[in-house]
């Protein structure tokens, strides 16, 4: 049985599921330009790979910070607080 008072679970839109995907290759893009910037000035591979990793988790942390800072609350699923 089914309790009727209980809200069903709302489905992500397309948009919302695919924001993930765009921090990952907005992410890349800027990692591999840094990467490709590091080999052109440096010629050496290690470093290259070193400023691609490192500037991959940099952007995928400060994208998922703006993201969080600029999307609105959920209201809470169990109603007001009785406190």
């Amino acid at each position: 049985m089914t309790d009727p008072l209980k809200p069903t679970p709302r489905k992500p839109t397309l948009r919302e599921r695919a924001r993930p995907a765009e921090v990952l290759g907005l992410s890349f893009v800027l990692a591999a330009f840094v990467g490709v910037g590091a080999f052109l000035s440096t010629r050496n591979g290690l470093i290259a790979l070193v400023g691609f990793g490192a500037a991959f988790v940099v952007s995928v942390v400060v994208c998922a910070m703006l993201l969080l800072a600029i999307s609105k609350p959920e209201p809470p699923q169990d109603g007001p607080s009785t406190h």
